[in-house]
């Protein structure tokens, strides 16, 4: 008796299991089973750089238009291109659902960039910074910002040099800086500041609004700016014979510079990046 309870014990738990794996895998609601292979997809197709920082919008760039999607892939926002646009920067307002998009457009003597911001929290229409008349070629390739005093940097490039310009949120549009096309800017976050590097020189300045510029890198040595952090920390990289980093500093625009972190493997100065939350990265 005691044998046949155990064998019909035993049998119904494994009934059970096989209802339970029926239930919870082989009959699994179809809905359920797309957003599991679109997410997974996602993970290869889509670049990191076009998610939104709480991962709940990402950005698809085409030559008609930029459409915003949500993580099951439904659209929930497009952004269509006019007749020879094109998109040659995008990026997220840290902590927002905030888009940044650079956008190019020639003739056949001349070039206008926009820079359109779009809201996705909101039906607002900011006013967008256009430039027009540059040089055949330039377009917007590098934005920086400062959301708490609601300052934006875009620098502008072609084959020969480098244009800075400055908006704030009263829609004021200068030119702050010409340089070189080999550069990198950066911008504080409590006050109103523009950091940038000259490769040639090895400095790297600081830049208030008034115009005022001064060096903030060590004296000894040759380095290249990599970015700054929402702490207003800046990190530097000291540049080897071969313009390589090979060690990133990390200070603030008092000049008082410390070794971060030393390279294994030395770098380009655009290998190294670092974002908003102050994490570096190497490629």
């Amino acid at each position: 008796m005691r044998k046949y309870t155990r064998l019909l014990l035993i049998a119904i738990v494994l009934q059970a299991g096989i209802y339970f794996y029926l239930d919870q895998v082989l009959l699994v609601p179809a809905a359920d089973f797309s957003q599991h292979i679109i997410t997974e997809g996602n993970k290869v197709a889509v670049d990191p750089q076009k998610v939104s920082t709480d991962h709940k919008y990402y950005a698809k760039i085409e030559s008609t238009g930029v459409s915003f999607l949500t993580a099951d892939n439904q659209t929930f926002k497009d952004i269509p291109l006019q007749t020879n646009d094109i998109v040659s920067y995008f990026t997220w307002v840290p902590n927002s659902h905030l888009a940044l998009i650079g956008i190019s457009n020639e003739t056949s003597s001349s070039a206008t960039v926009t820079l359109k911001a779009i809201n996705l929290d909101t039906n607002s229409s900011p006013v967008e910074p256009k430039i027009s008349s540059l040089v055949k070629g330039s377009q917007i390739v590098n934005v920086v910002f400062s959301p708490r005093i609601n300052v934006t940097y875009m620098m502008i490039s072609n084959k020969t040099s480098s244009l800075v310009y400055r908006t704030d949120a009263d829609n004021h549009l200068a030119k702050v800086l010409t340089a070189a096309p080999a550069m990198r800017i950066a911008c504080l976050q409590s006050v109103d500041m523009l950091l940038y590097d000259n490769r040639k020189s090895g400095l790297v300045y600081s830049r208030t609004e008034s115009g005022y510029l001064k060096v903030v890198s060590p004296k000894v040595g040759k380095y290249c700016l990599i970015g700054a952090d929402k702490s207003d920390n800046i990190y530097i990289g000291k540049l080897d014979n071969s313009g390589h980093i090979s060690t990133v500093l990390k200070g603030t625009i008092k000049g008082d510079f410390k070794e971060y972190e030393t390279l294994i493997n030395p770098c380009l100065p655009d290998a190294a990046t670092v974002n908003y939350e102050g994490s570096l990265q190497v490629k």
